[in-house]
């Protein structure tokens, strides 16, 4: 499903599967094209399963309870920044930060998007949550996977860069940690879609 470009409406952003947008995140990764095409997609499926997982962990372990509410029950404050967002190309939403131990909203980085979803759009896109709610369960994620003792999902596919004989230097692929932030994000809230679909909404007209 093509994606770039104001051609593209809502409706097809909202409607492409978890897959689908967990793909198009991967491809964005400078080690992960160096996989091929099968290998990219069981990478990406593995990570949609370990952040569906972990969010049902949490449920389970905190049932009822909102982002907002499971965080303060983790300990893990969450802070609102007025800081500049943009960090040179980098937009920023949200941050998980492990010292100190905090989750830390932009508010000028979420406004845009506040601003864009409203009414029918909003249950499109987030159902019954605000997009708030979406960032501060995104980064749940980052601390759940930090707290574990599980390999991280980000390490568990790997890419080789340099082979000389039996020495292998490896890296892991960092992207496969926001497709599962994603996935827990979307898992948590019962989104309609993976929240990737965000980073369209402010790019295209209605």
């Amino acid at each position: 499903m093509e994606l770039d470009g104001a051609s593209s409406s809502f409706g097809k952003i909202a409607a492409a599967s978890p897959e689908t947008l967990g793909l198009l995140m991967l491809k964005t990764d400078r080690y992960a094209v160096r996989l091929d095409d099968r290998t990219q997609l069981a990478a990406v499926s593995d990570a949609l399963v370990d952040g569906a997982a972990t969010a049902r962990s949490l449920q389970e372990r905190f049932p009822g309870l909102g982002p907002r509410e499971i965080a303060r029950e983790l300990q893990v404050p969450v802070i609102v920044a007025d800081d500049d967002p943009l960090v040179g190309s980098i937009w920023r939403f949200a941050e998980y930060r492990s010292r100190p131990l905090r989750i830390v909203l932009y508010a000028r980085g979420i406004a845009p998007l506040e601003r864009a979803l409203v009414d029918d759009l909003a249950k499109q896109f987030l159902g019954r949550a605000t997009a708030q709610d979406v960032f501060i369960a995104h980064e749940l994620y980052h601390h759940a996977e930090a707290a574990r003792s599980a390999l991280p999902i980000a390490r568990r596919h790997q890419v080789t860069l340099l082979q000389l004989g039996r020495w292998q230097w490896r890296t892991g692929i960092a992207m496969l940690a926001e497709i599962a932030a994603g996935s827990f994000s979307q898992t948590l809230l019962d989104l309609p879609c993976h929240p990737k679909a965000l980073d369209y909404v402010t790019r295209l007209p209605p």
